[in-house]
């Protein structure tokens, strides 16, 4: 039987490598989220932002503990990208220690294939940036995974360092990502019990390129939905992997905390 948040368990260090904190759904609410997120034991976020707009908000995030930034354009809205940005971003990621990633990027052509040459463009732009900048990179793929991996050859950038967030791929689709030198992380659909081909790809992930993420405060995990999905809530997604893997939910946790850091750099 699963137990709540804090009841039955001693707190243990937790890993959001995936938070929309400057959502504006999230942002006005950020006192009482990151407060509840320390009583639960949460030791980072990485706050992703998903428009232009978002950046100067993550930038400030990014000061308040235990936050870090990701910066970057979401392939939904790469009709907001324009020349200057690249500069922009470098300029702000220099400014802000913090700030520890390029993300949230990458292809989505479900739906969007229309605008798949500008997706590639942008994508292609972003991870120029990672590359000067040596930032790891997080990345959003959907039904573009053959057109991500050949972006990656082309500019010469494979190995990959990065994460690719929100997970849901078959074992096969995950060796070719691990090939690439990518992690994964994992988040709330992980937790539902139909989640047949997403558990068994968590099954062979080997424990070293796994993480946590809330995609907060979207795709809650089912104890919790309709959500909203919140930093704390990458619990429930430790315990389904240590079900999953059958191994104690201690050792996924110290691992997890591992690669995060390995990931972001110096954190807690």
């Amino acid at each position: 039987m699963r137990h709540a948040l804090g009841e039955g368990h001693a707190p243990m260090r937790l890993y959001d490598i995936h938070a929309h904190l400057a959502d504006p759904r999230v942002l006005p609410r950020i006192d009482g989220i990151l407060a509840e997120a320390a009583r639960h034991g949460v030791a980072g976020i990485l706050a992703n932002a998903a428009r232009v707009g978002e950046w100067d908000a993550v930038c400030a995030l990014s000061g308040r503990e235990p936050v870090y930034g990701a910066l970057g354009l979401h392939p939904f809205f790469v009709e907001e990208w324009n020349e200057n940005l690249p500069d922009r971003l470098r300029g702000l990621a220099r400014r802000h220690p913090r700030i520890r990633a390029i993300g949230e990027v990458g292809l989505d052509f479900y739906p969007g294939r229309e605008k798949r040459e500008a997706q590639i463009e942008v994508l292609a732009a972003q991870l120029q940036v990672a590359r000067e900048l040596a930032l790891p990179v997080i990345v959003h793929n959907r039904r573009s995974w053959d057109d991500f991996f050949g972006v990656l050859h082309d500019l010469g950038m494979v190995p990959l360092r990065g994460v690719c967030h929100c997970f849901n791929g078959s074992p096969e689709l995950l060796r070719r990502v691990l090939d690439r030198g990518l992690m994964v992380s994992f988040c709330g659909p992980l937790t539902y019990p139909n989640a047949r081909r997403l558990r068994q790809a968590a099954r062979y992930a080997p424990l070293d390129a796994i993480l946590t993420e809330t995609d907060c405060p979207d795709l809650p995990a089912a104890p919790i939905r309709p959500g909203p999905s919140l930093p704390q809530h990458v619990r429930y997604v430790l315990e389904t992997l240590a079900e999953v893997k059958e191994i104690p939910i201690d050792e996924v946790a110290e691992r997890v905390g591992s690669n995060s850091r390995e990931l972001l750099g110096e954190c807690p």
